[in-house]
């Protein structure tokens, strides 16, 4: 789609990064805190009905001096901070099954942790609030890695499997369980949003309606006050489910040239598999790590290799100037080579923020009530020319909320 401004033809792209934050606000549990919680309670459940769980990671028990209690059905309603007394060095440190922390030397189940990854995956909830897989997992293998511990590479690389696994399965479930409740989205004010005209000063604007006589100058004004339409918009999915498909299918009846691209691998596409490990081949450590072929088992650069995604990915960045939507990815440095690749190209003349509101709506909407400064640092650590960071982010705008406007509440 061109537009032509005085004799210039102008076109430009979009590309939309579609992250984890986009399944959230669909209030689909896709963070990998959700999938830990899940995994627990399962595990204990299963200890509690059936004497004892075992698998890769752990070994749950239960204590038959509590009997009475086991049938207790508490468990499903436990949090993530119900289990980090099991992680404690303390022996006199318990939980009981309704989930309150006390101070015994009995335990009402006992927990035998088998590889360390688990352990600090907890261990980085209960002191961040959060949990990022993929970098725990980098850090224990750059610690074993410094010290030539390839044994014990070779067991955590088991581990990172056995949660890969684990983790594929749970987002199936989740999927299945949530996306036949996404009904019409056609009147989202997100389609909006995804196809609003390019306004920024990296756009010439132009006319696209004549002057209407019946209306007023300032009107008219108003109606002169368009941008050119994306001439095609690539969404680059690091998500593994399938949520944003429904918005492609709409956004297409407008903008042809729609595609979307599973970065990351697509669940139940075995032609597109998953991509799971760590994205910073920048990082001083990797020099490091390049020495055993052990280490480089899930570095994402090798996994982008076995299919054509990354190769149709640079296509489109490299055909034409592009801006960049951020739609619910934190551009942490999971995935610092990529995105990278894309801030810092040449042809990217706009970033823009689609934020979210971390007060749920309790207060008037500010700068210091979305997560847009917090996705400026994010952003600027990817950058290499932080005079170009300044150029291409755009300023803070109340109206670029990610806000789906249509009922998610039985989701």
């Amino acid at each position: 789609m061109l537009y032509f401004c005085g004799y210039k033809a102008y076109s430009m792209n979009r590309l939309i990064l579609i992250g984890n934050g986009f399944d959230l606000a669909h209030k689909i549990k896709t963070s990998y805190s959700d999938f830990l919680l899940d995994y627990l309670k399962d595990a204990f459940i299963h200890s509690r009905d059936h004497g004892k769980y075992e698998d890769e990671f752990l070994v749950v028990v239960q204590n038959s001096n509590f009997d009475d209690q086991l049938n207790d059905p508490y468990i499903i309603n436990w949090e993530l901070t119900n289990f980090f007394g099991y992680i404690s060095q303390d022996e006199s440190f318990g939980i009981t099954v309704s989930g309150n922390v006390i101070r015994k030397k009995t335990f009402e189940y006992h927990l035998i942790i088998k590889n360390n990854l688990i352990s600090a995956l907890i261990s980085s909830y209960k002191d961040f609030n959060w949990v990022d897989i993929e970098n725990e997992y980098y850090k224990i293998l750059c610690e074993l890695s410094s010290k030539n511990k390839i044994k014990e590479i070779k067991e955590l690389n088991k581990g990172f499997k056995f949660l890969q696994d684990l983790l594929y399965k749970y987002l199936v479930k989740v999927e299945e369980e949530h996306l036949s409740k996404i009904s019409d989205i056609s009147k989202s004010k997100l389609i909006n949003q995804l196809l609003e005209d390019i306004m920024h000063n990296a756009a010439p604007k132009i006319t696209r309606a004549p002057r209407i006589s019946n209306l007023s100058s300032d009107q008219n004004n108003i109606r002169k006050e368009k941008g050119p339409k994306p001439s095609s918009i690539l969404f680059l999915n690091f998500n593994y489910t399938s949520t944003v498909e429904k918005y492609v299918k709409e956004i297409q009846k407008k903008v042809s040239k729609t595609d979307i691209i599973y970065i990351h691998g697509k669940l139940k596409d075995i032609d597109n598999p998953m991509v799971f490990g760590y994205g910073d081949e920048e990082e001083t450590n990797f020099e490091v790590l390049e020495k055993y072929n052990e280490c480089l088992e899930y570095v994402k650069t090798y996994w982008y290799l076995r299919t054509n995604n990354y190769e149709n990915f640079l296509k489109f960045i490299d055909s034409d100037d592009f801006e960049v939507y951020i739609m619910g990815h934190s551009c942490g440095m999971s995935d610092k080579t990529m995105l990278s690749s894309i801030f810092n190209n040449e042809r990217c003349k706009k970033i823009k923020i689609l934020t979210y509101d971390k007060s749920f709506g309790a207060k008037d909407l500010a700068i210091n009530t979305t997560n847009y400064i917090e996705m400026t640092y994010q952003i600027g650590r990817l950058f290499k020319n932080k005079a170009d960071l300044r150029k291409k982010i755009i300023s803070f705008n109340v109206n670029d909320l990610l806000k789906l406007d249509f009922d998610v509440a039985n989701f």
